[in-house]
């Protein structure tokens, strides 16, 4: 890929995420494929606090944790590891 040429953002809605992870759902693939271009910089992912909070809803209800996991962004794990 052109590093000067700028990548196409993708807006990455809970359903691709839900694609992501399910196995038996059809679309399962496709969306591997998505984020391993993404991996690769071929495009560029992001999705919003709204997508967040429900992937961690979404979590913390299916496995029944008593404390919530939170999801966070590679830049919010940066933020963070930097301050500290």
């Amino acid at each position: 890929m052109d590093n000067n040429m700028p990548r196409t953002k993708l807006y990455l809605e809970t359903t691709i995420f839900n694609y992501y992870f399910d196995a038996d759902r059809n679309m399962h693939p496709a969306s591997i494929a998505l984020f391993e271009a993404i991996g690769r910089g071929e495009y560029e992912g992001y999705t919003s606090t709204y997508v967040i909070q429900e992937l961690t809803n979404a979590v913390n209800a299916l496995y029944g944790y008593k404390s919530n996991v939170i999801i966070c962004s590679p830049m919010e794990v940066s933020d963070y590891e930097t301050e500290n």
